[in-house]
This record gives C-alpha cells, structure tokens and sequence, in this order.
C-alpha cells in the first residue's frame, strides 16, 4: 500500500499519535464482614400446609349450625317443631363432640344455643297446639245455622 493514500499511515509516529494516558491506581474497598443473624424459628405448620384434623371439630360445627337453625326457627310458630329437631340433633352432635375430645368455644356456643333453640323450641311448640286446640273447641262449640 502507498502511503500517500493514506496519511495516518505514515512513519512518522510523533505528529498524530494521541496522548497516553494512565488510569490512576484506587484503593481497594475495605472489606466489611455481615453479622451473623441467628436462624428464623421453624413452626410447626409450614405456610401452604393444611392444618392438622382435631377429632370431633366437624361435630362441634355441625352442633354451632344446628343451634343457630333452631334458635331461628322458633320464632316462626308452627315451625318451632323443626326448631325442637335441630335442637336435639345439635345436643347430641355437641355431646360427642366432646367424647371425641375437642374443647374450644365453637363446641360451647353449639351446644347452648341448641339447648336454648330446643326448650324455647319446645315451649312454642306446646303453646302453638294449644292456641290451635282452643280455637278447634270454640269452633265445635257454634251453634250451626243451615
């Protein structure tokens, strides 16, 4: 190749060499050390896990919603009799509950409640037949006009 052609080619070095520079020379960064952080305590249940069955818990919550279905239904007369069922049936739900060993406020509530729906239950019910009873004898007792 010519020289000519091309002028940063030539011999002469000193005319377009570019400066040299130096990087200058840092210090390593000082090193520090992390504390030593004492490991998170393990629980027993790890998250995502199910929590472990107590024997009789369905009961219990099967006697809470028999409770609360037999203190509602008193309250509407002729259906005290389905509130006098729910009752006994959550008594007795409550009650092996408790054989099967679960203690905790939800066996408690259920099995007051299904007492109180049962004789409240039981209470309407009569007073029910009874209204239902006098109004069949007043009725009998009309004279009958044809």
């Amino acid at each position: 190749m010519d020289n000519q052609q091309f002028p940063n080619n030539n011999n002469n070095n000193n005319q377009y060499q570019a400066p040299q520079y130096q990087q200058p020379q840092y210090q390593q960064a000082p090193q520090y050390q992390q504390p030593q952080y004492q490991q998170a305590p393990q629980y027993q249940q790890p998250y995502g896990q199910p929590p472990m069955n107590q024997p009789g818990k369905g009961l219990a919550i099967a006697s809470l919603v028999c409770g609360i279905a037999a203190c509602v239904f008193f309250w509407f007369g002729v259906s005290a009799f389905i509130s006098l069922l729910a009752g006994i049936a959550g008594i007795i739900l409550a009650v092996n509950a408790k054989k099967q060993g679960f203690v905790g406020g939800m066996l408690t509530a259920g099995l007051v409640l299904s007492i109180i729906g049962t004789v409240v239950g039981g209470i309407v019910f009569v007073a029910c037949a009874v209204v239902i009873g006098s109004i069949g004898c007043a009725a009998s007792s009309l004279p009958l006009y044809y």
